[in-house]
């Protein structure tokens, strides 16, 4: 029921300039256009249905609403984080919930960086990156280049057939058997996804990511960021209580 102006009375006799609003069909409201902003927000693709929930209230499905989330991974989801957010869909949160914490660990920094527009940017397996703002891509190149040094990650060339040639002039893999992270920089920007083996480690890192990779091909699958998550210990459920006392 529409609200009553402030200050009228429910028995008052609506007057001739106060005549009641006639409803118009929903057919003849033209929505405005949908434009992309700067963030790469994209609300004119077609995505599920918005998890809304009020301030302070666990979201629907469970997983950490946008004021649970860390200032830096605010700040990469740019203007309008929260709507950004709630427009994606559960493994999407997920991974990018897993792949920037798994950053954080391995003393990667995201700070300045630029996702790419939805629905590229955000993946339930991979984080795709503007080739700007130059200095914070450049920042991260050398903090994995220093990584190398550490030997926490190896040097190893992304393929362009999985990747995309643009992302695959230089890249580097994490030097573990399990949960292998894996990052490549390009003239189209950079790419961060984790690998469930290490393909460069030992046997079962080889065969383990062999596996993976003709699995996912033949059903046409992505790796499960819930799964990656449970294995390094990251906790992408929401804490907040189910509803306000």
């Amino acid at each position: 029921m529409p609200s009553l102006p402030v200050g009228s009375s429910p028995v008052a006799r609506a007057s001739s300039a106060q005549a009641p609003a006639v409803s118009t069909p929903a057919a003849s409201q033209q929505p405005a256009a949908a434009t992309k902003r700067e963030d790469g927000f994209d609300a004119s693709n077609r995505r599920p249905a918005p998890v809304v929930t009020q301030p302070g209230v666990r979201p629907a499905d469970g997983l950490k609403a946008y004021e649970e989330l860390t200032p830096k991974q605010q700040a990469l989801l740019g203007e309008d984080g929260k709507a950004r957010w709630d427009a994606l869909n559960s493994k999407e949160k997920a991974g990018f919930m897993v792949l920037t914490t798994r950053m954080e660990q391995n003393k990667l920094d995201s700070t300045g960086l630029k996702l790419k527009p939805q629905p590229e940017g955000i993946q339930q397996d991979r984080l795709l990156f503007e080739a700007e703002p130059k200095e914070a891509v450049e920042r991260l190149k050398g903090q994995v280049q220093e990584a190398v040094k550490r030997g926490d990650f190896l040097e190893d060339k992304p393929s362009g057939g999985l990747h995309g040639d643009g992302m695959a002039d230089y890249g580097a893999r994490q030097w573990v058997t399990r949960e292998s992270m894996q990052l490549g920089f390009g003239k189209d920007g950079l790419f961060v996804d984790i690998d469930r083996f290490g393909a460069k480690t030992d046997l079962v890192g080889l065969f383990g990511h062999i596996g993976e990779v003709v699995h996912n091909h033949t059903t046409h699958s992505k790796t499960d960021p819930f799964k990656v998550g449970k294995a390094l210990h990251i906790d992408v459920a929401s804490h907040l209580p189910k509803s306000v006392q």
